[in-house]
């Protein structure tokens, strides 16, 4: 199988050649600083150039590559206050750019991608993370009660951004394989918010883009950090199909939530914070995620990024049991 075959076939609950290997998030650049004085090539490793190949990094390291792109619905943060604050921001074009796609991105690995050798995926600024970028974070929780016209306005303007963004993708024949909408909206306790708040501000205007990425075939991914247990099923209620990273350490139970949620797709939820702890470390967490490996729609990854104590030889031993547990499924 190629990498966009085995991601289909994962995601699909058939059974790939070997699970897919790929980081779906950069690395450190603290990390990458570390590697590149243990002998990291300097062209692969020199994150601040702007033609910094994270694709070429995965083929370095014997990943399937993936190729991420942001659609930003800001072209800067801004600290609103109130309605006027907010309009400022749309007459300054600072908001919902028309040139959201970087086509030159696309366009420099679509070959690749129509070979099969690489996965594309691109993520949006959704509905709790697009208003906090505005309001700042703790003037965002505040909205909720304060200001829900406004919030409700600012998201109601995002979807329409993101659907008139995917209409300009699929027109040119771009076909990813997934997609997330970033949130973070889950920390170590659980979420940010309560169901009846997801329901009225963001469940609404999910309801009006997951459609349109369905129809043609993207797969759809939550991004959200911290303890997503609670919020998975409204997740699902909403019609989204997957959630990464699933950060092990902030109680995210991936068996729990596979027995829960059968027909749920899952990536990440490796313990990044054993990656420095050797051999018999690194194989009790294949071993613990390997059951779910086997039953489909889960792709093992660092549960976020790969962090700056890990150095390049322990890194390497993770790619080499990865590569060895790969194959087991």
């Amino acid at each position: 199988m190629n990498v966009v075959e085995r991601f289909d076939a994962i995601a699909n609950f058939r059974r790939p050649d070997r699970m897919l290997m790929t980081e779906w998030a950069t690395w450190w650049s603290l990390t990458l600083d570390r590697w590149l004085k243990e002998g990291l090539p300097s062209e692969l490793g020199d994150y601040q150039k702007p033609a910094f190949d994270c694709a070429a990094l995965h083929r370095y390291f014997g990943l399937d590559p993936m190729v991420q792109i942001w659609f930003p619905s800001a072209r800067e943060h801004g600290i609103v206050t109130c309605e006027a604050d907010y309009e400022a921001l749309l007459r300054d074009g600072l908001l919902f750019p028309e040139n959201a796609i970087h086509f030159s991105r696309y366009d420099a690995y679509r070959n690749e991608h129509e070979r099969g050798e690489c996965l594309f995926w691109f993520t949006f600024s959704g509905f709790f993370w697009f208003p906090r970028t505005l309001f700042g974070i703790e003037e965002h929780l505040y909205a909720f009660y304060d200001r829900p016209e406004l919030m409700k306005r600012m998201n109601q303007d995002n979807a329409v951004f993101m659907l008139r963004t995917l209409e300009k993708l699929f027109a040119r024949g771009y076909h990813p394989d997934f997609m997330t909408f970033a949130e973070d909206m889950s920390y170590n306790n659980g979420a940010m918010i309560s169901k009846p708040m997801f329901e009225e501000f963001m469940l609404p205007f999910y309801r009006q883009v997951i459609p349109f990425l369905k129809e043609n075939k993207v797969k759809v991914f939550i991004d959200s950090d911290g303890d997503v247990t609670e919020c998975i099923g409204w997740f699902h209620e909403a019609g989204i199909e997957g959630c990464l990273p699933l950060e092990h350490q902030a109680g995210s139970d991936i068996a729990a939530l596979r027995l829960k949620y059968p027909d749920f797709l899952f990536l990440g939820n490796f313990d990044k914070l054993i990656m420095h702890g050797g051999e018999a470390a690194l194989r009790t967490e294949f071993e613990r995620l390997l059951p779910l490996m086997r039953q489909g729609g889960f792709i093992p990854s660092v549960d976020h990024q790969t962090p700056p104590d890990v150095s390049l030889d322990n890194y390497r031993l993770y790619l080499k049991l990865f590569r060895e547990y790969a194959g087991k499924i």
